[in-house]
């Protein structure tokens, strides 16, 4: 990826800042947000160079969600998920990525992996029903991925937006702009070649298929990996927003008018900073190991594997410990409406709560190979 993305993403902070606290109210990106990310070329770079693409590796990934979480939670967040939805779609036959890129090189995908529908084999594909949850940015989204057993596993089903209709439910604490509301398919006729057998990727078909390279990274942990992105970017963000407000903030009830003279200030700071940089060791540690093994054709082993998923849990309690420590040493001001501080730790503490996030799966799964022991945890490593 060109500096170029990076830098038109630095050029919209006043914008996307500006424009954050309204999305956290009216629990949705504004469109203009959304545009002026796909205009920076957000979007552009996860997908296949066919397209008009970069065929962005997993540390880009990272770089782009953690870059746009400086400025907006629920922006890195959709991001993450869009750019990672558009991972999994280059994963589909030709046709399908035809289907979706073909006539709208901007669609944006969106979808969750919980098998909540039933799809009913037909000639020449299948009939899709169910409603899907937690699918972050579906509002904006041109496409979905729905999850749904078939014959032979689980499958995700790609299904355009005229086949699904938004239920607005998502009220939250946090990534309240995220949208990740339910969709729902009623009886809609999906392809076969828009139908992506989960269980031949989880046993790591694609790391040794003729793509370009980061579409044979490992599937499981890279999808893991790329979600912790957006805490990098609110560790990042939470930071520079303490420090910069020592410089005229005082310590009430001390003799300290500014912050930034206490010691007991500057440890928390330090403390926080070490964090969010051991966040981003094993953040990067895990996308930079995937990106190698993919650039070599090679399937990572289990315990690689399972260590990516723990590094990515990892990451993510380094920065909410962080977010926590940060809290403190700013004080009770940044929970004010007006702070941008709360809702980073809002974000924050929501997002580390994802399924595939959450420390005592994928610390038990890192575990459980460590040792030798059988995997009891969870078939997706």
């Amino acid at each position: 990826m060109s500096s170029a993305v990076l830098d038109a993403i630095a050029a919209l902070a006043p914008r996307l800042t500006d424009a954050a606290a309204r999305a956290d109210e009216d629990r949705r990106l504004a469109d203009d947000t959304v545009a002026a990310l796909r205009d920076a070329g957000t979007f552009r770079v996860a997908r296949p160079t066919r397209y008009g693409g970069e065929d962005a590796s997993i540390r880009t990934h990272l770089d782009l969600s953690s870059a746009v979480a400086r400025l907006d939670g629920g922006a890195s967040w959709s991001t993450a998920l869009w750019n990672g939805s558009s991972w999994i779609t280059s994963l589909y036959p030709g046709q399908a990525q035809d289907d979706v890129w073909g006539t709208d090189p901007d669609a944006l995908i969106s979808g969750t992996l919980m098998p909540t529908g039933t799809a009913e084999p037909v000639p020449g594909g299948y009939r899709l029903s169910g409603a899907w949850t937690y699918a972050s940015g579906i509002g904006h989204a041109s496409w979905g991925l729905a999850a749904a057993t078939v014959e032979d596993g689980l499958a995700w089903l790609l299904v355009p937006r005229e086949d699904f209709e938004v239920v607005d439910e998502w009220y939250v604490a946090g990534m309240k702009s995220t949208g990740s509301n339910r969709f729902v398919v009623r009886d809609a006729f999906v392809p076969d070649h828009r139908v992506l057998r989960l269980g031949r990727l989880v046993a790591g078909a694609n790391a040794t298929s003729a793509t370009a390279a980061t579409f044979r990274a490992a599937f499981v942990p890279s999808l893991v990996v790329m979600v912790s992105g957006p805490l990098l970017g609110l560790g990042r963000a939470a930071l520079a927003h303490v420090i910069d407000a020592s410089a005229d903030k005082g310590i009430a009830y001390t003799g300290f008018d500014r912050q930034r003279d206490s010691a007991a200030f500057q440890l928390l700071v330090a403390e926080a900073a070490s964090a969010v940089d051991s966040a981003e060791l094993h953040a990067y540690r895990a996308a930079d190991l995937l990106d190698r093994h993919a650039a070599e054709s090679t399937y990572p082993p289990e315990l690689l594997r399972a260590r990516c998923r723990a590094d990515a849990s990892v990451a993510v309690r380094h920065v909410t410990d962080a977010l926590d420590k940060l809290m403190y040493a700013h004080g009770s001001r940044g929970f004010a409406d007006a702070s941008p501080l709360q809702r980073i730790w809002r974000d924050a503490n929501v997002a580390a709560r994802h399924g595939m996030l959450l420390p005592q799966v994928n610390l038990e799964l890192y575990g459980s190979f460590l040792v030798g022991a059988e995997n009891t945890v969870s078939p997706f490593v």
